[in-house]
């Protein structure tokens, strides 16, 4: 890894031990926020978040707060917690998701599970790692025993083994990174940037397949903007869900 990654993850490291400690002597998990989809939970680790990217220089979109403009050229894009409701309620399944940005071209991103601890994270060109160790995809080619997570209802049975609603996409494209789930796909296109910038580069990363569901570009700073995000660990099993013009179209080149 050349410097500038180790910067980068650097700055998303720091970031994302402002929001843990934040997080740790919080108390008021099923409090909402000023918004209706929105928690307290989730305004306290957006502020702390922003502390440590403002202090940097850094352009910022974050989930809770929008965008903002930096003096350094790159953005950060930021969720401060992804899986907001299952930490409402206690279930121990919910992260912070950072990815940063050049341009729109994603260059560094870090998604760190707030219960057990576990980072995964990737830079352009460098693979994707989890705890430092490298990560790749399981290689299913077709559903007779593929594990998919999902966002949504099925409206109709999927052509896999196993279906999992898990309410955190970032853990889940990083579950597919590093082989626990064999793919992802959002059933409803309903994801902002934030949800998945940070999992899909690490995805891509790690070698998996990476798209979206209507062919459209992944990566853009629009806070109004949705996306159906899809990852799984081949080309193949892509293409079964249905989710893939072809094999190996979309972001990520067929990675």
């Amino acid at each position: 890894m050349n410097s500038a990654g180790r910067d980068r993850l650097a700055l998303l490291r720091r970031t994302a031990d402002a929001v843990q400690a934040a997080l740790a002597a919080f108390d008021r998990w099923s409090v909402g926020g000023d918004r209706p989809d929105q928690y307290a939970l989730d305004q306290v680790a957006d502020a702390a978040a922003l502390g440590v990217l403002d202090a940097a220089g850094v352009g910022v979109l974050s989930e809770e707060s929008g965008l903002r403009a930096g003096s350094s050229g790159e953005t950060v894009i930021v969720d401060p917690v992804d899986g907001s409701t299952n930490a409402s309620r206690r279930i121990p399944h919910y992260c912070i998701s950072l990815c940063a940005v050049d341009g729109l071209a994603p260059v560094a991103g870090l998604v760190r599970h707030l219960v057990s601890g576990e980072e995964f994270t990737a830079v352009a060109g460098g693979g994707a790692h989890l705890d430092g160790r490298p990560i790749r995809p399981s290689g299913r080619t077709s559903g007779e025993r593929a594990v998919i997570g999902v966002s949504g209802r099925p409206g109709a049975e999927l052509p896999v083994w196993q279906v999992r609603v898990l309410g955190s996409a970032a853990l889940d494209l990083c579950a597919v990174a590093c082989g626990r789930l064999d793919a992802y796909l959002d059933l409803n296109s309903n994801h902002g940037v934030w949800d998945y910038a940070a999992g899909i580069l690490i995805c891509s990363e790690a070698g998996a397949w990476t798209g979206e569901a209507g062919g459209r570009e992944l990566f853009h700073l629009s806070h109004s903007e949705r996306r159906g995000p899809v990852a799984a660990s081949t080309p193949e099993l892509a293409a079964l869900l249905g989710h893939a013009r072809r094999p190996g179209s979309g972001s990520g080149g067929g990675r």
